[in-house]
């Protein structure tokens, strides 16, 4: 009696005959139409390039021994806020739409990003083309840098407004260390007057301040270069992934061809 054989175990490869190996030009073909196909479709996706503005502040430390770690820590996090706030993007706005780029708030914040490394602020621009990522860096964070300039200088006025403030309350108070100080000249009425135009003069300081304290400092500012290398390009991996893609289905066609047990074959 004759044993059963196992078509399965029969089974060649195409891959493995002589008469696959004859047809290479097929698997050249399937490699060379997938990485066409792959570059064609990169071009849909064009490269992208990063640009970065970069702001220095500090802490003076020295002017308030009180400022711990942690306050340094949530004031220069804050100064990163600050790159976003209302007056800033408006500006930037209108500032690139002079420069014929049309963006909106959610396109620039879609293009952007803030990080801070240290004392440094560095806001980044995402754009497909190189020189204008650095253009619109260049006016974000030169606003920006504007921006931090008057706020630590409406902190300053504030902090010297606030002190007299405390003066003048003392003053009428009747609380001050030494009454016949400059600040105590005068009879209550006209002290009075003082303190409520100095309070309103502390509330405006304070508000332009943009919540800056007093012992920052704003202290210098790197310009964004033009970006020589993309950070993103899809062009290789697509031509890469076209070729690898087209190679397989070659071998699937050609063993779906010239394979024994392929379906194109009849008994």
């Amino acid at each position: 009696m004759k044993a059963a054989t196992n078509p399965k175990a029969d089974y060649r490869p195409a891959i493995l005959s002589a008469k696959y190996t004859r047809q290479w030009w097929m698997i050249a073909a399937g490699l060379i139409l997938g990485g066409l196909i792959g570059l064609s479709l990169s071009f849909l996706f064009p490269p992208v390039y990063e640009a970065r503005f970069e702001v220095v502040t500090n802490i003076d430390l020295a002017s308030n021994p009180n400022v711990t770690e942690f306050m340094m820590d949530v004031e220069l996090m804050h100064v990163g806020e600050l790159a976003y706030s209302q007056n800033v993007i408006d500006s930037v706005i209108a500032a690139e739409k002079q420069n014929g780029i049309d963006l909106d708030q959610s396109e620039l914040l879609k293009i952007s990003t803030v990080e801070r490394q240290i004392t440094s602020t560095y806001l980044k621009v995402q754009w497909r083309d190189a020189a204008t990522a650095a253009q619109i860096a260049n006016t974000w964070g030169n606003l920006y840098y504007a921006a931090l300039k008057e706020g630590e200088r409406q902190s300053l006025i504030a902090a010297e407004l606030a002190k007299t403030q405390t003066d003048l309350q003392d003053c009428l108070a009747g609380t001050a260390a030494n009454q016949a100080a400059p600040v105590c000249t005068g009879g209550k009425s006209e002290l009075e007057s003082q303190l409520a135009a100095i309070t309103q003069d502390l509330a405006s300081a304070q508000q332009l301040s943009m919540g800056l304290s007093p012992e920052l400092t704003v202290d210098a500012y790197q310009e964004a270069t033009v970006p020589g290398n993309p950070i993103r390009a899809e062009r290789g991996w697509l031509v890469s992934a076209g070729a690898v893609i087209g190679f397989i289905l070659a071998l699937l066609v050609t063993e779906g061809i010239y394979s024994p047990a392929s379906i194109f074959h009849h008994e």
